[in-house]
C-alpha cells in the first residue's frame, strides 16, 4: 500500500541494487527519517528470494511471529501458561495485528523487538544471569534500529516499573548493565557510521533526539492538530473483538495498584500506560503507533478474562461479536458483489461455528472461542476478499505493473503530475517527472507511455500530443476508505480517472 509500505519496498529494492547498506537513499536522494533495519532486511530477503510483495513482507512477519513467542514467553514466566496462550492468540487475533501484517511498516517489527526486549529485561532483573542482559541488548538494539528511540524507552519503562515493583535496584549496578550496553553499542555502530557519513552531526542528533523526542518538544518537522485523546478510541478498535477483556484487565490493574494489591508483575501495565501517555504527549499521532503497546494490552486482555463475569458483560460481548458478524457479512456481500461468493460461505460456516460455540460451553470459555473464531473469520475476509480487491484500485501500483509487465525502461515511461511510490516500485524503477507538454514533447517517440490524470491528458491533448491509444485506470487512497466506497453504486463519484497515454 502507499505511502510508507511501498515506498520502503521501493528503497529497499534500490539499496540491494546499489550495493550500499549503510546510507539510505529514496529515488537516489539521500534519505533521513527512518532507521535502516526495514531496509536492511528486505533487501536481504529481496536479494534470496527476488523482488516480490511476501519477500519484502516476509521479514516482518518473522517479527511479528516473534512478538507472538515472547507474548506467550513474558506471560508463562509470570502468569502460567493459561493466561500465556490466551495473551497470545487476543494479540494474533486483533484488528492490529491483521493491519500491521498487511500494511507493513517499521511497527512490526518495534512491536516484535519491544516485547522481546521485555521479556529478557525483566527475566535479567529477576535471574541477573549475563545471557538475558545479552539478548535485552540485542533486542533494544533491534527495536532501535527499527524505530529509533523509542525501541528503547518502551522496554525501559516497562523494566523501570517492574524494577520498582521488585524493588530489585541492584541490578543496574552489576555487570550486566556495562555488558548490555557494550552490546547495544556495538549494535549500533554500523547506522551511526552510515548516519554520520551521510548526513554529519545532524543525522545522529536526528536519530538519537529529534526523530522522536522532538515531537514532544516540537522540534520534529511533523506535527498535525490531534489532542492528547486521539488514541483513546483509536485502541478501542484496534483491540477488536478483545476490547471488553483489555478494558476490564487494565481496571483491575490499577485498582490493584491503587489498593496495594500484590501483583505478579507491573511491566505489562507500567509499560502499557507509560508509553500510551508519551505517545499521547506527542505532536503527531498515527494510529500505528499503539502497535507498540498491542502484545501489553493483550496481556491485560488475558487478565482480564479471568475477571470477567456477570450478564452485563456478556451482552456487552455478545453485541460486539454481533457487530463484528454483520459487518463481515455485509462487507463479503456488498462491496465487492463480483467476488463474494469466494469469501461468503467461508464466513458463513465460521459465524455458525461461533454460534454454537458461544452457546456449548460456559460464559468465559464460549465468548472466548466465538471471538477467536470471529477474529478469524475477519483475517479471512481481509486478506482473501478486501484488501486483494481494494488494491486494484490503487492506480499507481497498476500502471506500475503494466509498465513492468511491458518491459518499459525509464525514458519510455513517465509520470506526467503524478507520482508515488507504488508507482517506482512495481515499474521496478523510480519513474521519471513531466511538469508539463513541453517537457512531454521532449521526450515523446514511438513506444513512450505518458502516466497521468484526467486534467494533464486534457493538457496534452490541447498541445496536440495525441496518443495513439490510452488506457483507464480508477484510483482512491487504499487508506482513506469511507463509506461511498463500500457501496458500488456510490464508488464511481468519487474514483478519480488516471490514464496511460501511449504515443
Amino acid at each position: 500500500m502507499e505511502v510508507d509500505a511501498a515506498q520502503y519496498a521501493g528503497m529497499a529494492r534500490d539499496m540491494v541494487r546499489r550495493g550500499d547498506v549503510l546510507h539510505l537513499f529514496y529515488r537516489d536522494e539521500p534519505y533521513l527519517d527512518k532507521p535502516p533495519l526495514l531496509f536492511w532486511l528486505s533487501a536481504l530477503s529481496f536479494k534470496l528470494f527476488g523482488v516480490h510483495n511476501w519477500s519484502y513482507r516476509l521479514p516482518s512477519i518473522l517479527f511479528a511471529a516473534m512478538g507472538l513467542y515472547s507474548t506467550y514467553r513474558f506471560t508463562l514466566r509470570y502468569h502460567g501458561s493459561e493466561m500465556a496462550r490466551r495473551a497470545t492468540l487476543m494479540l494474533g487475533c486483533s484488528a492490529a495485528f491483521i493491519l500491521m501484517t498487511n500494511d507493513v511498516r517499521c511497527d512490526t517489527m518495534l512491536m516484535g523487538a519491544v516485547i522481546t526486549a521485555t521479556w529478557f529485561g525483566c527475566a535479567w532483573i529477576d535471574d541477573r544471569r549475563p545471557i538475558h542482559a545479552v539478548l535485552f541488548a540485542v533486542a533494544v538494539a533491534l527495536g532501535m534500529l527499527a524505530k529509533g528511540p523509542l525501541g528503547a524507552m518502551a522496554p525501559a519503562l516497562a523494566m523501570l516499573c517492574h524494577l520498582a515493583h521488585t524493588r530489585s535496584w541492584g541490578t543496574l549496578r552489576t555487570s550486566g548493565m556495562l555488558l548490555a550496553a557494550i552490546v547495544l553499542a556495538l549494535a549500533l555502530l554500523p547506522m551511526c557510521i552510515g548516519l554520520y557519513q551521510q548526513h554529519g552531526w545532524h543525522g545522529l542528533r536526528f536519530f538519537f533526539w529529534e526523530q522522536s523526542f522532538g515531537r514532544l518538544t516540537g522540534e520534529n518537522r511533523w506535527k498535525d492538530d490531534s489532542t492528547v485523546f486521539y488514541f483513546t478510541h483509536e485502541v478501542l478498535w484496534q483491540l477488536l473483538p478483545w476490547t471488553v477483556y483489555v478494558l476490564v484487565g487494565c481496571w483491575h490493574g490499577l485498582r490493584a495498584l491503587l489498593t496495594r494489591t500484590p501483583l505478579a508483575e507491573a511491566a505489562t501495565l507500567g509499560g502499557a500506560l507509560l508509553v500510551f501517555c508519551a505517545l499521547s504527549l506527542s505532536q503527531f499521532k498515527l494510529p500505528h503507533y499503539l502497535f507498540v503497546i498491542a502484545p501489553h494490552l493483550a496481556i491485560l486482555g488475558a487478565f482480564g478474562w479471568k475477571r470477567v463475569s456477570g450478564q452485563v458483560l456478556r451482552r456487552v460481548q455478545t453485541a460486539l461479536l454481533s457487530l463484528l458478524g454483520t459487518a463481515l457479512l455485509f462487507f463479503t456481500f456488498t462491496v465487492f458483489p463480483e467476488q463474494r461468493w469466494l469469501s461468503l460461505v467461508p464466513v458463513i460456516c465460521l459465524l455458525g461455528v461461533a454460534a454454537w460455540l458461544w452457546r456449548s460451553f460456559p460464559d468465559r470459555e464460549g465468548a472466548f472461542a466465538a471471538s477467536f473464531v470471529v477474529m478469524f473469520a475477519t483475517g479471512w475476509v481481509m486478506n482473501t476478499y478486501f484488501y486483494p480487491n481494494l488494491l486494484h484500485f490503487q492506480a499507481n501500483a497498476m500502471a506500475g505493473k503494466w509498465a513492468a509487465e511491458h518491459k518499459l525502461d525509464p525514458d519510455r515511461f513517465h509520470g506526467m503530475q503524478i507520482s508515488g511510490p507504488a508507482l517506482d516500485f512495481y515499474a521496478g524503477h523510480p519513474v521519471k517527472w513531466l511538469s508539463h507538454a513541453g517537457e512531454a514533447r521532449a521526450v515523446l517517440a514511438p513506444g513512450v507511455t505518458i502516466y497521468t490524470d484526467a486534467v494533464h491528458r486534457t493538457e496534452l491533448i490541447q498541445a496536440g500530443l495525441i496518443p495513439v491509444r490510452e488506457d483507464r485506470l480508477w484510483n482512491h487512497p487504499a487508506q482513506r476508505i469511507g463509506l461511498p466506497f463500500l457501496f458500488p453504486e456510490q464508488r464511481q463519484a468519487i474514483l478519480e480517472p488516471r490514464y496511460l497515454l501511449h504515443f
